[in-house]
């Protein structure tokens, strides 16, 4: 799934070649600019101690961006998602604290490329129960890197992204979240 994930961005990026520039350091006329997410995650633990299989989960929520110049900017927002494995859930509120390359193909459409931390904030799931109700009293906070790549056509957006946990979900096992997810949007 890694291999495909970067093919992807790699292949989406070399589109961007056709582009007038790679770079516009004009400020950016529209300084904020507010959306929503939702979409479908593929969630994995990875580890020493553990051989969990994939779960299908979802995300959704709200996206800011803060346009710096034309071909930059800082893309965070506050989302509801669920990762975890197979056997079990764990759902986050996740703040991203992206940047984000932005290449102009024309004034309507917008492919970027994005990479930074994230922080998760657990709220409910399998994964934060106690060891007497079945559950694995995993940690509530969580952080890694994402990387992904997204297109926006008007005010549409459709996504791609790859998450890389860095902190152990629980104390006693090596092991972090990992996510795959692909997203679509509407900007306002």
């Amino acid at each position: 799934m890694k291999k495909f994930f970067i093919a992807t961005i790699a292949a989406i990026c070399t589109l961007g070649a056709s582009a007038q520039t790679f770079w516009d350091g004009e400020t950016a006329e529209k300084k904020f600019t507010l959306g929503v997410r939702a979409g479908l995650n593929i969630a994995d633990m990875s580890g020493d101690d553990v051989d969990a299989k994939s779960k299908a989960n979802f995300h959704a929520g709200i996206s800011a961006d803060w346009n710096i110049v034309n071909s930059f900017s800082v893309n965070s927002g506050i989302f509801y998602t669920g990762k975890g494995a197979k056997d079990f859930s764990a759902n986050f509120i996740e703040i991203p604290i992206y940047a984000s390359y932005r290449l102009n193909f024309a004034e309507a459409s917008q492919l970027q490329v994005n990479f930074g931390p994230y922080l998760d904030f657990g709220v409910g799931g399998d994964a934060f129960k106690d060891y007497e109700d079945g559950g694995i009293e995993g940690k509530r906070f969580q952080m890694g890197l994402g990387v992904g790549a997204g297109y926006t056509f008007s005010k549409f957006f459709v996504g791609l992204q790859y998450q890389f946990g860095l902190t152990d979900c629980h104390e006693d096992l090596n092991a972090k979240y990992n996510n795959f997810a692909i997203s679509v949007g509407y900007n306002f």
